[in-house]
Formats: structure tokens, sequence, C-alpha cells
């Protein structure tokens, strides 16, 4: 089993260049037109890495990586069994196939080529951690919430 994953920061500058890019597709001006574009959401981004076979595609553009003259650290040799991103909003999971298509939790199959996307809630907003079961690769939200704190 391969884990891969990312404080969120490669997730979160991602997507504010998809709300963009979404932006100037629809012919929109960048500022003050009173129309907002949503950004894309914590999973899709992160589903886009997948797809792009980088961790952080817009490093070191507006994401502070250092490049590397020998090879890209960032660039995904083996998709991963389990690739997470934390500090995200809320919980979100899906479970993809070698194409990045989402496929269904019963059509998943021993040992397909599977790769199980987790955008983990911040803790500190939440109270709230996930926990992945490495053999099905099935998803669990355990949550600390106390009213007293």
């Amino acid at each position: 089993v391969r884990v891969l994953g990312s404080d969120g920061l490669n997730v979160a500058d991602l997507r504010r260049f998809l709300a963009r890019s979404a932006k100037e597709k629809n012919g929109e001006e960048e500022e003050g037109d009173g129309d907002t574009v949503s950004a894309a959401s914590c999973m899709d981004a992160l589903n886009q890495t997948l797809n792009y076979g980088h961790m952080a595609p817009t490093g070191p553009d507006s994401l502070p990586t250092f490049p590397s003259a020998e090879s890209d650290p960032f660039v995904l040799k083996y998709k991963p069994s389990v690739y997470f991103v934390g500090n995200c909003d809320q919980f979100e999971t899906r479970l993809v196939d070698a194409n990045g298509e989402e496929i269904a939790e019963d059509n998943a199959a021993d040992g397909q080529n599977v790769t199980r996307l987790v955008c983990v809630p911040s803790f500190a907003m939440t109270g709230e951690v996930v926990l992945v079961k490495l053999r099905s690769l099935e998803c669990e939200v355990v949550s600390f919430n106390d009213a007293s704190l």
C-alpha cells in the first residue's frame, strides 16, 4: 500500500488557479465584475493533481517550492493507494480508477489499480480526524467535538 499526502497548501493554491481559469473561460473580467466563480472543491483540486501526475503543479510560480536541476520531487511516479490532503474545509473522499474517474465503492475489486482520495478537515476547525483502513481503503471520521471546549 502506497500512501501519499500533504498539508494542503498545494491544493489550496491550485484551487485559486482553477477558479481564475473558470472565470477566464467564461469571458468574465478579473476584478470588480460583481459575479463570482466558486473555487474548485478541495476534492476536485486533489483529483486534478493526481490526473496531472504532479503534487504541486503551481510551484514554484505561486507555491514556494525549490526547483531541482536533476529531477522534480513532486512528480508522481506511481499512483498511490491513498492520497490525502490536510487542512480542508470538510471531510470528503472519493475512490478513483487509474484514469482518475470516480468509481463506486462496491465496484472496487481486490487488486484493482484504485486510489482513495481523502480531504482531511482542519482539526482545529472541526475537531475531526480521518481513519483509513489500509486493506479495504474504507474511511471513517472520528469526531472529538466537546461542547465544554
